[in-house]
C-alpha cells in the first residue's frame, strides 16, 4: 500500500473551504492509496476560537462531502479535526475508505498541557481499523509519548501505526527517535504526519516520515513547511522482519 503524507500548513477559514483544502492535498498525492493529513487539519491548531467555530459533529454535511471526495478520488482519507460531541469538543481523527465509508473515528486520549485540556475532552478508547488487508492503529501527537498506547494496539496485530501531529519546536526527538523506536519495538510501520506551520502561536517542526519495522529504514521524510510525501507499506519487509524478531512471542507479560 502507498501512503500519502500531507504535511500541510495553515487551515481553512470556513466549512465551505474544507473540501477544497483537502482536495489540494489529495491532488498532490495521486498515487497514494491512503492520504493522511495532520492533527486538526480542518481547523488549525493555534486558534481556539477558530477551532470551536469549525468543530464538526458526526453526520454533518461537511463530513459527508469529505466522504464523497474520497469516493470521487478513489483514495482512502485520514484527517485530524475538532469533533463536536454531546459532552464537548474532542481532538479527533477520522478515516474514510475509497468507497466513502467511515472506517474509524478516534478521539485523542492524552491531551497536551493546559492549552489542549482547556479546549478538549480526552477520548476514552483506542481504535484500530482494517484497510486493503492491513491493520492500522491510530494515535494523535502526545499519545505517541506513551509506549503503552502503541503496544496495546500492536498486541492485537498491527501493520502500520498512523500518528497525526502538531509537534512543535524543541521536540525534534519525536520524529527522529520516538517514531523509529515505536516502529522497532512493535515490529510495524509508523507513519508520522506532522503540521508544517513555521509561524503562529505554535510553530511546528514538520519532519513527517514513514519508519519501517526495523526502526532504521525511513522510507519517506520531510523538513519543515508544506510537503507531500509518498511511502510504501511493504508486506514482505514486515514478514521478513517479524520472522526474525518475534517480540510478542518472547514477551514476559507475567512480569509486567
Amino acid at each position: 500500500m502507498k501512503l500519502g503524507l500531507a504535511q500541510i500548513t495553515g487551515a481553512p477559514g470556513s466549512e465551505d473551504e474544507m473540501i477544497g483544502w483537502v482536495r489540494v492535498a489529495m491532488d498532490a498525492l495521486p498515487a497514494a492509496d491512503l492520504v493522511v493529513l495532520p492533527e486538526l487539519a480542518l481547523c488549525g491548531y493555534d486558534d481556539p476560537a477558530r477551532i470551536r467555530r469549525l468543530a464538526l459533529a458526526q453526520g454533518e454535511a461537511t463530513l459527508a462531502k469529505l466522504a464523497a471526495l474520497a469516493r470521487e478520488k478513489r483514495q482512502a482519507l485520514a484527517f485530524g479535526y475538532a469533533e463536536r460531541g454531546a459532552a464537548g469538543l474532542y481532538n479527533a481523527m477520522q478515516v474514510i475508505d475509497p468507497l466513502g465509508r467511515v472506517l474509524a473515528n478516534y478521539r485523542k486520549t492524552h491531551l497536551w498541557s493546559g492549552y489542549e485540556t482547556a479546549l478538549f475532552r480526552p477520548g476514552d478508547g483506542l481504535v484500530t481499523f482494517g484497510l486493503a488487508g492491513l491493520r492500522f492503529g491510530m494515535l494523535i501527537c502526545y499519545d505517541l509519548d506513551f509506549p503503552e498506547a502503541a503496544r496495546a494496539q500492536a498486541i492485537g496485530g498491527l501493520d502500520c501505526l498512523l500518528c497525526i501531529s502538531a509537534t512543535t519546536a524543541g521536540y525534534d526527538v519525536v520524529p527522529r527517535h520516538v517514531v523509529p523506536a515505536r516502529a522497532y519495538e512493535n515490529g510495524c510501520f509508523v507513519a508520522f504526519v506532522n503540521r508544517g506551520d513555521t509561524t503562529g502561536a505554535f510553530p511546528c517542526i514538520g519532519q513527517s516520515r514513514l519508519a519501517g519495522p526495523d526502526g532504521g529504514s525511513i522510507t519517506a521524510s520531510a523538513n519543515n513547511g508544506a510537503a507531500y510525501l509518498t511511502g510504501e507499506i511493504d508486506g514482505q519487509k514486515l514478514r521478513d522482519w517479524r520472522r526474525q524478531h518475534d517480540y510478542f512471542a518472547d514477551r514476559r507479560a507475567d512480569l509486567y
